[in-house]
């Protein structure tokens, strides 16, 4: 189960940041899209509505009857019920003259008539949307038409009423929301599809990736292993065939005289501590290194010597059993030596004891020939 938690996260995580972001950009864009809608029908209603106006005033001015402008007026909007916009008209005492649903002639528009004195000049799509999206869908207007504008007839006592039928707006307003919602749900789906394989892509990856560390950091670790086991076997056969060779080189001093002295190892390194010389035993160092070319020989209590001698002339006189040229710059002793560990990628790196002023880092160049000195 837990291979798939990832899964229900990422598609939990995507899918709650998604449904809020949807949820907003729909609300934006229906609103924008009906606003867009709404805006031309303002500008259309107001073009039809000062034309009418005009046209009405002309036919009043030439000697036309009243009742004559009125029906043509009708005939004019029967058809535009239907219409998220639509006119009617009344006269100053709010007595609906003409109205494209012809049963309501005759009866009195309140709203037209109380907005006679209180009415903008003009409302703008935003104002009208916002008027809009405030309506409860249980409220009984919703049903019925609004007066939003009216628009006087020059030379007569008649009104042009501009009326917003709420019913058709709020379907389309309805109808654009399910669209979008449709679209972004399909979106989403998609999306999600796309995430959901590009975090399967990503997951198998990074697990070939860990699989290969990890197999890796292993092998590392078991060769390690095997580098500090070979590490302690050796240190121990070293402190036996100490015992052997002490023995072996005291018979061979007596059988082959003072000349043969000077090709053995040597015992021990001459020193100094300020002025005055100091023999240490080799059993006693720890390390030797060379830094701004002096020669420090470091013995096992963590004391400092010096030495004229170079690095080269120092490994070349000691027993390259106990002691391993790690690099250019340091030479160790065999029982100085406490742990191995892994160092970058192909190096190794000495801890000894007591614990070295510098790092003692063996490189892969010679990673194998260390480790071959330890299986001697």
């Amino acid at each position: 189960m837990k291979r798939y938690n990832i899964y229900v996260l990422t598609t939990v995580i995507f899918t709650v940041l998604y449904l809020i972001l949807a949820y907003a950009a729909v609300q934006i864009i229906t609103k924008e899209s009906v606003v867009i809608l709404l805006d031309n029908d303002l500008k259309s209603s107001k073009m039809h509505s000062q034309k009418l106006a005009l046209i009405s005033a002309g036919a009043f001015e030439n000697g036309v009857e009243k009742s004559k402008v009125i029906q043509d007026i009708q005939k004019s909007i029967e058809d535009d019920s239907e219409h998220n916009i639509f006119i009617s008209i009344i006269d100053w005492s709010g007595k609906i003259v003409s109205y494209p649903d012809i049963t309501k002639v005759g009866t009195i528009d309140d709203d037209a008539g109380s907005m006679v004195s209180n009415i903008k000049e003009d409302i703008s799509a935003e104002d009208l949307y916002a008027f809009i999206d405030n309506f409860k869908v249980q409220d009984e207007r919703l049903v019925t038409s609004q007066a939003f504008r009216l628009e006087p007839i020059p030379g007569s006592d008649l009104i042009i009423v501009s009326h917003i039928k709420f019913k058709n707006v709020i379907f389309k307003l309805n109808m654009f929301k399910n669209r979008f919602s449709f679209i972004f749900i399909i979106l989403g789906l998609v999306l999600l599809l796309i995430l959901l394989v590009a975090t399967r892509l990503i997951k198998n990856h990074y697990e070939a990736v860990f699989d290969y560390k990890s197999s890796q950091l292993q092998n590392s670790v078991l060769n390690l292993s095997k580098l500090n086991e070979s590490l302690e076997n050796y240190q121990k056969n070293i402190a036996i065939k100490k015992e052997e060779e002490a023995k072996a080189e005291k018979e061979a001093i007596d059988e082959i005289g003072d000349k043969a002295i000077k090709d053995l190892p040597k015992k021990r390194l001459l020193t100094y501590v300020r002025n005055e010389l100091m023999p240490i035993t080799i059993e006693d160092i720890s390390y030797i290194y060379l830094e701004n070319t002096i020669t420090y020989i470091i013995r096992k209590d963590g004391k400092r010597f010096t030495a004229n001698d170079s690095l080269d002339q120092i490994y070349s006189s000691l027993d390259n059993k106990l002691f391993f040229r790690a690099n250019r710059q340091i030479i160790v002793s065999i029982y100085a030596i406490d742990k191995i560990i892994k160092f970058g990628n192909n190096s190794l790196k000495i801890e000894t004891k007591p614990l070295s002023e510098i790092d003692i880092v063996i490189g892969k160049n010679k990673a194998s020939a260390f480790k071959q000195w330890l299986d001697l």
